[in-house]
């Protein structure tokens, strides 16, 4: 699943075919746009000036498109979504019949078909209902336009892996036992997990390399970055592992930090916990989804990336030096 013409670009260079690719999001560009469509991409539309663009479209081949629904889920399910009363901005809405308008307007340009519905939210709870109300909405939808679709496409927004999949047979169930209450197990349901897959894959690596105390906290200073694990800068828990001696001292409370200038890199505190020391390492788990993405430049470069492979570990991603700095930046 990509959002913009450089991940479309870039998802081609990795090696991936476009009849794979999933291409969301607003910041598409009309060339990439058309020729996605073209070459098989599913290409769900978020906003006005896609339809005009197939409206220019003068080919004879058919292109399937899907429509991104904007629901005021937070109406209905109040408290789980991120947006709140707020609303999101993606998509066209339901209730004020913007998305109507859109479906008619499709509908009308030759050689073009509606073959799926994005129901996508931003699902802060993570909860079954969300999905089973999206589900619901959907089927709604296709049965009020009489659309003839081939795939409802879910959206993200699960629960991580480590649960060894738990969570996932929950949303599966729930809303396949929608789609089968309304007669549609023959519609397809594309899920993107990739964040909540990608959060269980992740690991980060720090080392402490200055402790000082003052008159408030003991500071604990790595080489890491708060920046790095939690971009938004909004986690208040994280799960992590001490890599320091057996036989060292418990210490009431240690303030782990970054090593940016900012007073706000502070990753997590530690109560009761093993006392650090320079030298000793933590290791932060499931700190994947967003992060590799977020990595900042801020005050040093990008960190090192490993893959973990049967017989240890291989460089995938080198530090930046200032040569890779400097390569797309021109000095006055």
């Amino acid at each position: 699943e990509v959002v913009s013409d450089f991940e479309y670009q870039l998802a081609i260079k990795c090696g991936f075919k476009p009849r794979d690719i999933i291409f969301n999001g607003p910041r598409k560009g009309k060339e990439t746009f058309l020729s996605a469509l073209q070459e098989g991409s599913i290409v769900n539309i978020d906003s006005l000036r896609e339809i005009l663009w197939l409206k220019d479209y003068c080919g004879k081949k058919r292109l399937d498109v899907g429509v991104r629904v904007n629901l005021d889920v937070e109406q209905f399910l109040p408290g789980h979504t991120l947006m709140g009363d707020e609303g999101g901005r993606f998509g066209f809405s339901y209730e004020n019949g913007e998305l109507h308008k859109a479906i008619e307007m499709l509908q009308c340009i030759p050689n073009i078909r509606i073959s799926g519905l994005h129901m996508h939210v931003s699902n802060k709870s993570k909860s079954v209902e969300v999905y089973a109300f999206l589900t619901e909405m959907a089927c709604k939808i296709i049965e009020d336009e009489r659309l003839d679709v081939e795939y409802i496409d879910i959206g993200g927004g699960f629960f991580g892996g480590a649960d060894k999949g738990v969570a996932y047979s929950k949303y599966i169930n729930t809303i396949y036992g929608v789609l089968g209450k309304r007669k549609k197990e023959d519609i397809a349901i594309i899920f993107e997990p990739g964040a909540s897959v990608v959060a269980t894959a992740v690991d980060y690596l720090v080392q402490v390399i200055d402790v000082k105390d003052t008159t408030k906290n003991r500071f604990v200073i790595t080489d890491g970055s708060r920046l790095h694990i939690d971009p938004f800068m909004r986690k208040t828990m994280h799960e992590y592992e001490l890599c320091v001696e057996d036989n060292c001292n418990i210490y009431d409370k240690q303030v782990i930090c970054g090593y940016t200038c900012m007073e706000g890199d502070r990753i997590i505190s530690l109560l009761n916990e093993k006392e650090l020391k320079t030298g000793d390492y933590i290791k932060f788990n499931i700190c994947g989804a967003y992060t590799v993405g977020f990595n900042s430049s801020f005050i040093d470069s990008l960190p090192c990336v490993y893959s973990k492979c049967e017989d240890g570990y291989k460089l995938i991603r080198n530090k930046w030096e200032i040569e890779e700095y400097l390569q797309k930046n021109y000095l006055l």
